[in-house]
């Protein structure tokens, strides 16, 4: 048979799905009804037996309901939980089982929290961000820590609520100070960031400690970071590799790729290309976009593994087509060189575009580059310039040489001997070997600079050194005759 066709007549005839059991507050004034989850019982064999108390113990409700009013004040609370359920079987109701929202409705803490977390997530309930907020609320209201942090991010991200940092910070207080984990974390970045509070790195290192030392993963590797960079602490790169350690080994994907960091470059520990790709890995394959450009590079230069170009570009690619912008300007330059995939100027346009327009500097570089030499559009000096531009004002030394060779040549730009010298002297001062070259012409043939023979021979010696092929020239052709 069907579930349905099992159902017993009596109460479940007359389609009563809850059953309300009245019992009578001490001083008879009034009731309260408890919801109860009858369903069960109606399936179960228990349910005939109730249904016979509850028609014996009809007659007797009514009655008992009718002189209530008339019943004086009773002196003791058990006398006034009434006699309704005399007669039922012992143990009726131990598998009564309450939903969650009953729970909250009466006053239950942790279902309130719960309730609110369905609201907000619209697992079991609809999403409603507002009720959620409501919930949270009553229950951080009551003392519960993990509903206090729930409120404290509704108000950090405004979702539910207007947005209101302070009263984030107010709620992840309280929380924190109950010795939950995530709230002194979330607290921590607040501190680091200096958001709703004034900016104390000092206090942000101390609840990513005590968190931490919980084993609140976000927070190992947020203090490993700090330490790292010696953030808030007296840096320490030993430090920084055992937080990342602890929580690379709890699967976090930023430690793991931090730590390969860490590998790769000899901080803190001795430098190991292969354990570098190993912890690169773990993190790549968790969707981790940094992860997975590091170990694309790492393919791509062949450290730690065997070169593998066209590895590097599918790992390049993943984080790519995740925005990442280092990752597009690498994919990119694979493609317009031919390495590990077709070699296409369109494809390579079109990844250091999407590069270029997030800011990333070696990306606005590279496609004033290909506009500049009309590779893959059409060829465009006043585009070249705009994008050199753009980039050489975030001090990029390539893009800082490449606009003054256009000033210098007054190519989609108006020619200015000043021009080509400022940004040959700002790449220069950096090791742009390219950039020390011209400056060297520049005092040699004092273009927008007053003639330096002593100056000219310095840059030239500079870039030589870097084996600038003009500039060896230079120093030959200006060698002193013996």
């Amino acid at each position: 048979m069907k579930h349905s066709e099992h159902r017993r007549k009596g109460f479940s005839e007359i389609g009563i799905i809850t059953t309300i059991l009245l019992f009578l507050v001490p001083g008879g004034k009034f009731f309260v009804t408890v919801p109860t989850a009858m369903e069960e019982f109606i399936e179960g064999d228990k349910m005939e037996e109730m249904e016979e108390v509850f028609r014996e113990q009809s007659i007797e409700l009514d009655e008992y309901v009718r002189n209530a009013a008339l019943t004086p004040p009773v002196d003791t609370a058990a006398e006034s939980t009434g006699n309704l359920l005399k007669g039922l079987p012992l143990g009726l109701f131990d598998s009564l089982v309450l939903t969650t929202e009953e729970k909250a409705h009466m006053g239950d803490m942790e279902a309130q929290n719960e309730l609110g977390w369905m609201y907000d997530t619209g697992e079991g309930m609809p999403e409603n961000v507002e009720e959620a907020v409501k919930w949270y609320r009553k229950a951080a209201e009551q003392g519960n820590s993990v509903a206090q942090a729930n409120l404290a991010w509704m108000y950090e991200k405004g979702r539910g609520v207007s947005l209101d940092l302070q009263l984030a910070v107010e709620w992840y207080s309280k929380a924190a100070e109950q010795g939950l984990p995530r709230a002194q974390n979330n607290l921590g970045v607040l501190y680091e960031y200096g958001t709703g509070v004034p900016k104390d790195e000092k206090k942000a290192v101390e609840f990513y400690t005590k968190a931490a030392e919980q084993g609140y993963i976000i927070a190992q590797t947020n203090l490993g970071w700090m330490y790292e960079n010696g953030r808030g602490v007296r840096q320490n790169d030993r430090k920084a590799v055992e937080w990342y350690r602890t929580a690379a080994e709890q699967g976090d994907s930023r430690a793991q790729t931090n730590l390969g960091w860490m590998y790769e470059n000899g901080r803190g520990l001795r430098r190991d290309e292969k354990k570098a790709v190993e912890w690169y890995r773990k993190a790549a394959e968790q969707g981790n976009l940094y992860a997975q450009t590091n170990l694309g590079w790492m393919y791509e230069s062949g450290s730690g593994v065997d070169k593998d170009e066209t590895k590097a570009a599918e790992w390049y690619r993943r984080a790519a087509e995740q925005g990442h912008a280092r990752a597009q300007t690498n994919l990119a330059w694979l493609y317009q060189n031919g390495l590990g995939v077709p070699q296409s100027d369109e494809e390579a346009v079109g990844w250091y575009t999407v590069a270029a327009e997030q800011g990333d500097p070696r990306a606005q570089t590279n496609i004033g580059w290909m506009y500049e030499k009309g590779r893959g559009v059409p060829q465009d000096d006043k585009e070249a310039a705009e994008w050199y531009r753009l980039a050489a004002e975030q001090g990029y030394a390539t893009a800082q040489s490449n606009l003054g060779w256009m000033y210098q040549n007054g190519k989609g730009v108006p020619q200015s001997d000043t021009d080509a010298y400022k940004w040959f002297s700002l790449a220069a001062e950096q090791g742009n070997a390219s950039a020390q070259s011209n400056l060297g012409w520049v005092y040699e043939n004092g273009k927008g600079v007053r003639k330096d023979m002593k100056k000219a021979l310095e840059w030239y010696r500079k870039a030589a050194e870097q084996g600038d092929d003009f500039a060896q020239k230079a120093l030959e052709r200006l060698a002193p005759q013996k």
